[in-house]
């Protein structure tokens, strides 16, 4: 009976997959690769790193919890398509669209005064941030110290936790909105107006940008920023070169990619040879292909049994202005795992997870088709309009922000995260 049942759900997801797949490309064309769309991008990240390990994890487990976990990993590939779907049919929008907007040149005017200065501004403002959040350091800068004193892996981690998420300052938010929104954003319209005009003042301004926005990313060595700015860097250079990169060019992004996260771990074990490197490829590739849809597994050991649904105490900020006491179930599950309380250590998610913890499945039902329909009429917005770098810079950034749903919960991916400061900037157009 067993046997049967772990087939069922092998049948299940297969079918599952193949509906998704049938809906995302009747709806946005996915499988045009050279045109990329932000519901493509986030329906192949959520496949790859949630969905297909899931069924590892899945059939590594035994007892009950394992069910309501693959349900849960598998919903999203239902109702984010139904509702990519229902804003489709709402605003009659065609696959074609899309094609036609990659295709067609750079609609871009001179740059005024107002549009230049605004970008100056955001560029000195966040130097100004970096300056302050140095001189709010009451511990060694990660990044000198892990250069300087290798080999200390414990210390690094203390060192990373005490840089950013425990620093003692009023404005913390806005450092880390400086380092996961502002410098990356700055990077991509500076690349974008050079990749356009051949400007020597707008490689200047993307030169500075880069040197401050890198160094910002890996100052608490955090693998992650640094990973995303590169990575966008890439996407905003595909997009604009009409899906054209040369496969060498691709390969080179990739590397560049990896190449600071596999340093921080070479380094902070102190294994600078094959053997270290090879360890610390092999680590990264865990963390993304692998830890999310793992670690996530133990949430469902949790809820409802042991952690009751939560009824909206899981979306962080935004409990608070529903009136809400916010939990952290994440925190929760880390100890859960461990057995001991780091005070910091949290577990992150797929925005599933959050929606399971606070409504069980109908938070999936509702939430997952309310991320669908935002998800496709921001896309279908930007496709209908101007496309000018900063519309460029702003797709790119939702191609990302969506992206990040697969170990996010939704506050963190779509407010959090700047993605309603960028909406603001680019309906503005103040650079462009």
């Amino acid at each position: 009976m067993l046997i049967n049942d772990d087939i069922s759900i092998l049948v299940l997801g297969a079918l599952v997959l193949v509906f998704s797949a049938f809906i995302m490309q009747t709806t946005n064309g996915i499988f045009d690769l050279s045109c990329l769309s932000i519901p493509g991008i986030w329906y192949f990240s959520y496949l790859i790193i949630i969905f297909l390990p899931s069924f590892f994890v899945f059939y590594s487990k035994i007892g009950q919890y394992r069910y309501a976990y693959i349900y849960t990993m598998a919903s999203a590939l239902v109702t984010v398509p139904f509702g990519i779907l229902f804003a489709n049919i709402f605003l009659k929008f065609r696959p074609v669209e899309i094609q036609n907007y990659h295709r067609q040149p750079i609609d871009e005017q001179p740059r005024n005064i107002l549009q230049f200065s605004t970008y100056a501004l955001l560029l000195l403002i966040s130097i100004a941030l970096i300056v302050m959040w140095y001189r709010e350091q009451t511990t060694p800068v990660p990044l000198f110290h892990m250069l300087m004193h290798p080999e200390q892996a414990d210390e690094l981690t203390m060192l990373r936790e005490y840089s950013f998420k425990l620093l003692d300052s009023p404005i913390r938010y806005l450092y880390h909105l400086t380092r996961d929104f502002s410098f990356p954003f700055l990077i991509l319209i500076a690349c974008g107006n050079y990749y356009y005009s051949r400007s020597r003042i707008w490689l200047f301004l993307f030169m500075v940008a880069s040197v401050f926005g890198l160094f910002f990313a890996g100052a608490s060595i955090a693998k992650s920023p640094v990973f995303s700015i590169i990575l966008l860097l890439l996407i905003n250079l595909f997009i604009l070169k009409g899906g054209k990169l040369a496969w060498w060019q691709i390969v080179v992004g990739v590397v560049l990619c990896l190449f600071f996260p596999v340093l921080v771990l070479m380094l902070g074990q102190g294994y600078l040879r094959w053997e270290g490197f090879t360890d610390a490829f092999g680590k990264v590739m865990e963390r993304i292909f692998t830890a999310p849809s793992s670690i996530v597994y133990y949430s469902f050991e949790i809820v409802p049994e042991r952690y009751p649904f939560q009824m909206g105490r899981c979306m962080g900020a935004l409990s608070k202005l529903l009136g809400l006491e916010p939990t952290d179930i994440g925190q929760y599950t880390a100890w859960y795992i461990t057995g001991e309380d780091y005070g910091t250590t949290s577990v992150s998610g797929a925005f599933v997870t959050e929606l399971f913890g606070d409504f069980g499945y109908t938070g999936l039902l509702i939430g997952g088709v309310f991320v669908g329909v935002l998800m496709q009429w921001l896309h279908v917005s930007i496709i209908r309009s101007r496309k000018t770098i900063a519309a460029v810079v702003t797709y790119v950034l939702f191609i990302y922000f969506f992206s990040t749903l697969t170990y996010l919960q939704i506050v963190g991916a779509l407010i959090l995260s700047g993605a309603p400061l960028l909406w603001i900037l680019y309906k503005s157009k103040l650079l462009g």
